[in-house]
């Protein structure tokens, strides 16, 4: 048995953990002055993603992380789709899961290629701030776009607001995912 290699448990747990983090964060969509929230779980997912044993693990602690966040993020859905679409109760919360776990592919895949991109045993702020631009970019774009609960909006009352006028509600993410993986480096340097 491989030792660095986490058991089935193990790795279902942490994307528990990691989708319940995803959902958390999202509270400072709605009580802004929670800007600093989503700072910490995206430091806790660049944490797990520098630890994980490759991109494949980090592909699932990717798409777990996004899952919850989306879900979290797109309730809303659930009521349009039950109360006035008349979809069944349990179709309609389906749909707004399916649509979530789509549309986190894409922060998986970014997960995966800063897991396999990343050189040595260090962090690197400015690949995971790129691939988790390349994400949102894409999830926004691609395939008509799903712009909603990108990360740079929750920063509405927070440091980052000040950037808005020159990078925008994606760099203002981008900035908040490169200050995510400076913190987790901090940390894990300390202990």
């Amino acid at each position: 048995m491989n030792p660095r290699r986490p058991s089935a448990r193990g790795t279902t747990l942490e994307g528990l953990v990691l989708a319940a983090l995803g959902a958390l964060q999202t509270l400072a969509f709605v009580h802004t002055r929670a800007w600093w929230l989503p700072l910490l779980a995206v430091a806790v997912l660049a944490w797990r993603l520098h630890g994980s044993t490759g991109p494949r693990q980090a592909a699932w602690l990717g798409w777990c992380f996004g899952t919850g966040w989306l879900t979290a993020g797109t309730w809303w859905l659930f009521i349009s789709l039950y109360r006035y679409g008349h979809l069944p109760a349990w179709l309609a919360a389906a749909a707004v899961g399916t649509l979530a776990g789509l549309l986190s592919l894409y922060l998986a895949a970014a997960a995966a290629a800063y897991r396999h991109w990343r050189r040595g045993n260090t962090f690197d702020a400015a690949l995971f701030a790129a691939v988790w631009l390349l994400a949102e970019v894409a999830r926004a774009l691609i395939f008509t776009g799903f712009p909603w609960v990108a990360s740079g909006y929750a920063q509405v009352d927070g440091p980052l607001a000040a950037l808005a006028p020159w990078v925008g509600v994606y760099g203002i993410g981008a900035v908040l995912a490169a200050l995510a993986a400076l913190l987790a480096r901090a940390v894990t340097a300390r202990g």
